[in-house]
């Protein structure tokens, strides 16, 4: 469950109007995304944990998620969008290594967040 947190923590996206459902997201629409900091929800209602994650324009992100169970977790640490993907370093979350996710298009404010083909949880802004 906290790997599924964590990932969705790290993602969030938006794009210009003309985003596809089930794409993921390229680099440019994930620089727009994030260019002037973005507020994301992570998780609701059927996903198992909800919560919010503020990013920062200079690449710093602060949140926190809480499960159906009552367990809240902290989010912070920094991210950068690379090779279109969204690559984050969450501290409380494997040792601060960093994970790249890719974020799939659900509609023009969601998506799912991958980790290599594994869906790990949802955003939206």
């Amino acid at each position: 469950m906290n790997r599924i947190l964590v990932t969705a923590v790290a993602a969030a996206l938006f794009a210009g109007p003309a985003l596809t459902q089930g794409r993921a997201m390229t680099q440019d629409q994930l620089k727009e995304l994030t260019a002037d900091g973005v507020t994301l929800k992570l998780g609701g209602e059927g996903h198992g944990y909800s919560g919010e994650l503020m990013l920062a324009a200079d690449g710093t992100g602060k949140g926190a998620a809480k499960t159906d169970d009552g367990t809240v977790l902290s989010l912070t640490g920094t991210y950068e969008v690379r090779d279109g993907q969204f690559c984050r370093s969450w501290m409380e979350f494997s040792d601060g290594a960093e994970v790249c996710e890719t974020w799939m298009l659900t509609s023009d404010n969601s998506v799912d967040v991958m980790v290599d083909g594994n869906k790990i949880g949802v955003n939206s802004w």
